[in-house]
C-alpha cells in the first residue's frame, strides 16, 4: 500500500536501459521533460554489446548523439560465416553502416544529455493503475510511494510491468541462451573491420569488434546444462561456454578463456510472438510501451536496440504534433491535455505496428532455423523466408523519420 502520494507530474518513464533514454532524450529534444525510474542503483550495462545497424544510426542522429558515438566504435566492412566443421567461408560485405557499441557507452552517452534529475535510481516499480474520474496513471513504488502522471511510458524490458497492466500475453522462451562478453586485447586484436560467425556443434559463436582492441562476443547455445538456466556466477558462465566450444579454433577458446569476466551474462532467449501483436493493445488511456516491453526478439536480426531507437523518436514526434501549445502546464486542461497524448499515442503505434510485425516475424523465422530440430524443417523455414524475405537486409534500410 502507498503511503505517500507525490503531485501529478508530467511523463513517467518506466525502465532507464536503452530505449528507456532514447525515449527521455528524444522527448527532451522536443521540450517535453519526464522522470525515468530505474530499478538499479546505476546505469545498467547488461548483455556487453549491441550492434546498431544504419536505421539505428538514423535514429541515434535524429538524437544528436550519433557523432559522438562514433567515436567510440569502428564501421563493420561486412560478415564472415562459416562451419567450424565445414572448409569454407561465406562472405557478406555491409553496404550500409553497421557498428557496435559498448551498452555502456550508449547508455552513458545517451544519460548525459538529459537534464539534472532526470533519472531515479533505485525506485522498483510494484504496480500501476488508473485514477477513477481523471484516468491518470499511478505508479506504486516499493518504498510506498504513488507517483501520479500525465503519461506512462513502458520502457521496462521483456517481463515489463506496464505490458501486463495493458494486457499483452507473456513472452514466450526460445530453446536458446546465450553467454555474452567482452574481451580486450592490449596490443589489437587480429580480427580487423569483419563480424565473425562460427557454427558448431548446438551452438553459435559471433565475434564482433567494438574498435581494434575490444571485442564482443555472445554464444548462444541450444542445450547448456540443466543446472545452469539461470546462473549469474560468472566463472560458471565462462566454464559453460568453454564446455560448448569443444572443436572451435585456439583462438576463439582463448578469447573467452581470456575474456573481462565481469562483463559475462548469460541468459535465456525470448520473444514476443508477432501473431499476438497484430491486435495487441499498446495503449491504454495515456499508458504505452516500447522497446522490448512491446517487441522484445531474438537476436538473430541485429534489430532489439535499434528498433527501440525507433521507437523513441517515433513516439516523440507523435506526441510533438498533439501536445497543446501549453504542454504539459497547468494551463492545459486536463480534459484537453489527455485527448492530446491519446491521440499522440495512437498515432505512435499505428507507425510502430507495421515495422515491428515485419521485424518480429522474420526474426522468429531466423529463429526458428537455428533451433529446428531436423534438417526437413530447416529446409521448410527456409523455404518460407525466401518467399517472405527475398532481401534479407531489407530491413535496415529503413528511417524512422525526424523527432
Amino acid at each position: 500500500m502507498a503511503t505517500s502520494v507525490e503531485e501529478l507530474l508530467g511523463v513517467i518513464i518506466i525502465g532507464g536501459g536503452i530505449c528507456g533514454l532514447a525515449t527521455a532524450l528524444a522527448l527532451h529534444r522536443n521540450g517535453i521533460n519526464s522522470l525515468v525510474l530505474e530499478r538499479a542503483e546505476t546505469l545498467r550495462a547488461t548483455g556487453a554489446g549491441i550492434s546498431i545497424q544504419v536505421n539505428g544510426w538514423r535514429a541515434l542522429d535524429q538524437l544528436e548523439v550519433g557523432d559522438e558515438l562514433r567515436k567510440l566504435s569502428m564501421p563493420l566492412s561486412g560478415m564472415d560465416k562459416r562451419e567450424i566443421h565445414g572448409t569454407g567461408t561465406v562472405m557478406v560485405s555491409y553496404r550500409t553502416e553497421v557498428r557496435c557499441l559498448k551498452r555502456s557507452d550508449l547508455l552513458q552517452t545517451l544519460a548525459k544529455e538529459l537534464p539534472a534529475g532526470s533519472i531515479r535510481f533505485g525506485c522498483q516499480v510494484e504496480g500501476i493503475s488508473l485514477e477513477p474520474i481523471t484516468r491518470s496513471p499511478i505508479v506504486s513504488t516499493s518504498d510506498g510511494t504513488a507517483i501520479k502522471a500525465k503519461l506512462l511510458i513502458g520502457c521496462d524490458g521483456s517481463n515489463s510491468i506496464v505490458a501486463k497492466f495493458l494486457g499483452l500475453k507473456a513472452v514466450k522462451p526460445l530453446p536458446m541462451w546465450a553467454a555474452r562478453g567482452f574481451a580486450t586485447y592490449a596490443e589489437g586484436h587480429n580480427y580487423g573491420d569483419r563480424f565473425q560467425q562460427l557454427i558448431g556443434d548446438g551452438i553459435n559463436f559471433r565475434v564482433i569488434p567494438v574498435d581494434d582492441k575490444v571485442v564482443n562476443f555472445n554464444a548462444i547455445q541450444l542445450q547448456p546444462p540443466k543446472e545452469c538456466a539461470n546462473i549469474r556466477d560468472v566463472q560458471l558462465i565462462q566454464k559453460v561456454a568453454l564446455q560448448a566450444m569443444q572443436g572451435f579454433p585456439e583462438e576463439i577458446i582463448d578469447l573467452v578463456r581470456c575474456c573481462d569476466i565481469a562483463s559475462l551474462s548469460f541468459t535465456q532467449l525470448c520473444y514476443r510472438a508477432p501473431w499476438h501483436m497484430a491486435f495487441a493493445k499498446f495503449q491504454q488511456d495515456t499508458v504505452t510501451v516500447a522497446g522490448d516491453a512491446m517487441h522484445v526478439m531474438g537476436p538473430f536480426l541485429g534489430q532489439g536496440g535499434s528498433c527501440g531507437l525507433e521507437d523513441a523518436v517515433v513516439l516523440a514526434r507523435c506526441l510533438a504534433k498533439t501536445m497543446p501549445d501549453e504542454g504539459f502546464s497547468n494551463a492545459a486542461g486536463d480534459r484537453k491535455l489527455r485527448k492530446s497524448i491519446e491521440e499522440g499515442l495512437k498515432c505512435y503505434v499505428k507507425e510502430r505496428r507495421r515495422r515491428i510485425l515485419v521485424l518480429s516475424f522474420q526474426t522468429f523465422l531466423m529463429g526458428m532455423t537455428v533451433a529446428a530440430p531436423s534438417g526437413m524443417k530447416k529446409v521448410l523455414i527456409s523455404a518460407v523466408m525466401a518467399v517472405f524475405f527475398r532481401n534479407k537486409y531489407k530491413h535496415t534500410d529503413y528511417n524512422c523519420g525526424s523527432l
